[in-house]
């Protein structure tokens, strides 16, 4: 089978993206089990995530627009992983009681995640519409 190839900025924005959902993932965690004192970490790394997906994101439908794009890299896997995440935080938390509060950040994130991806979607289905 055939390897395809991607342009270098895809592949860069895609791995970064990747590794700051790595990030975000492990700091959310390990500030879970810390009982919140890691939670001043949360903020920068949230910012950071959300403006290298946004800025993979875009890339990748302008790219698709321009009929440069052939990537096929699925964003339903990442929101399945952070909506188990979420959906795990939330019952933690009613669990715990009071010892522990999801970061707002975290919400956030969740959502801007959720907003990326139906636009995205959005994007590609008008897209083959018009194809």
């Amino acid at each position: 089978m055939k390897k395809k190839k991607y342009p270098v900025s895809e592949r860069y924005w895609r791995c970064l993206a990747n590794i700051w959902l790595g990030a975000m993932f492990f700091i959310i965690l390990v500030d879970f089990w810390s009982g919140g004192q890691y939670y001043y970490l949360i903020p920068p790394v949230s910012i950071l995530y959300v403006a290298i997906l946004s800025v993979y994101v875009s890339s990748k439908e302008f790219k698709r627009w321009f009929r440069t794009y052939e990537g096929h890299h699925p964003g339903e896997i990442s929101l399945i992983i952070w909506t188990v995440l979420i959906f795990a935080l939330i019952i933690s938390n009613a669990y715990l009681g009071s010892s522990y509060h999801i970061a707002q950040e975290i919400t956030s994130t969740y959502i801007v995640v959720i907003v990326l991806f139906i636009i995205s979607r959005g994007s590609r289905i008008i897209y083959f519409r018009k194809k």
